[in-house]
């Protein structure tokens, strides 16, 4: 401490004195005492610090403010007076390391911080490692887009039913924060129950808006049956073992070369269907189940969405219709099938898996 005692009595000198270059300068000797010092502080040491280090910091320049929140954001006994006042500089990069990162701001500094201060600040906010209802309340009825989807992808935030319909109503014109719920674990069966609703109008109503009310029955196909029938293998020429073979053989393959459309036509002509379909399970995220699912179903519809999805070329889906079905599909379903194509878009197929993906992951753990 006596280093400390012999560093205050600089301190309203300079202050009164208004030097920029030298409050700054002492600010980092000050900090670098603290640090220096923290294992063997208690609470009234770590006080004075508090003193000393608000009095320089305040109406310092931006780096200086900067490079004090980013030193002390981490720190478990960092200075609280201080720390909260970067907390609510007016600069939100400044605040940002210390609404992030900072132990030593209670639930009432984030609180208030979130209900006064702009969209940098929510959005800092939102990245803590957890996130109370209380402030989540805020973050959502506050935030822009940016900070919904960030608080809604933090699995440290936990929601009050009020919160969660709020960010389920915002879901409903924001498909991405929609995929970003439904990655979420630790959901309640009711809010799985909202949020597959929400994922079903939203697959329907764009799907509807694509292909029009002839693909009615197609969208009640791919939305319900294929989410609902995904998780097993029927048909009776899929064997779980090639399957299971595949995807080894396809990763292995993978981690050597790009996988391309063209390995996946070149598996096909050479009847290694079941290689085929692992490709392209692996090149879209999807199950290789749910491929297989939409290979073996009776229509061509689920094949559709699948071969969409992963952005092949209609030449692709057919020739796996016409390799389905043993030879070439009649013209009136290949006409069929290619207007379909034609008219649905890769990221409205994407939509349909990833809800389909949804309803099997949250059926499996227990949510519906």
């Amino acid at each position: 401490m006596t280093a400390l005692l012999s560093v205050i009595e600089e301190i309203d000198e300079i202050v009164s004195g208004a030097d920029a270059r030298r409050r700054t300068a002492m600010l980092r000797k000050v900090t670098n005492l603290f640090l220096e010092k923290a294992p063997e502080l208690d609470e009234d040491h770590v006080g004075a610090f508090d003193e000393v280090i608000l009095r320089l910091a305040r109406n310092l320049e931006f780096r200086a403010r900067l490079e004090l929140s980013e030193r002390l954001a981490d720190h478990e006994l960092a200075p609280r007076r201080a720390v909260r006042d970067l907390a609510f500089d007016d600069d939100g990069a400044v605040a940002a390391p210390v609404l992030t990162r900072s132990p030593r701001l209670s639930e009432d500094d984030l609180v208030a911080v979130a209900e006064r201060k702009g969209q940098a600040h929510l959005l800092a906010l939102s990245r803590r490692v957890s996130l109370s209802e209380r402030l989540t309340d805020v973050l959502i009825d506050r935030g822009d887009t940016s900070v919904v989807r960030s608080v809604a992808d933090n699995e440290g935030a936990r929601f009050s039913p009020r919160g969660f319909t709020t960010l389920l109503e915002r879901a409903r014109a924001d498909g991405e924060l929609q995929a970003v719920l439904e990655t979420r674990s630790h959901l309640s069966p009711e809010q799985v129950t909202l949020l597959v609703e929400i994922a079903r109008e939203k697959v329907r109503e764009t799907l509807q808006d694509e292909l029009g009310q002839r693909m009615q029955r197609a969208i009640d196909s791919v939305v319900e049956d294929l989410a609902r029938h995904m998780a097993d293998t029927d048909a009776p020429d899929v064997a779980k073992a090639d399957l299971a073979g595949s995807v080894d053989f396809v990763r292995a393959r993978a981690r050597t070369r790009k996988l391309e459309e063209r390995d996946v036509v070149d598996w096909i002509n050479r009847n290694r269907v079941e290689d085929a379909l692992a490709a392209i399970a692996e090149l879209g995220g999807i199950q290789v189940e749910m491929v297989a699912n939409a290979y073996h179903a009776p229509d061509y519809e689920a094949l559709l969405f699948v071969v969409r999805a992963v952005d092949f070329t209609w030449s692709t889906l057919k020739l796996m219709l016409t390799r389905k079905a043993g030879r070439t599909p009649p013209m009136e379903l290949t006409k069929a099938a290619f207007e379909s194509f034609e008219k649905l878009s890769v990221e409205s197929a994407q939509r349909v898996l990833r809800f389909a993906a949804a309803r099997e992951r949250f059926g499996r753990d227990g949510g519906m």
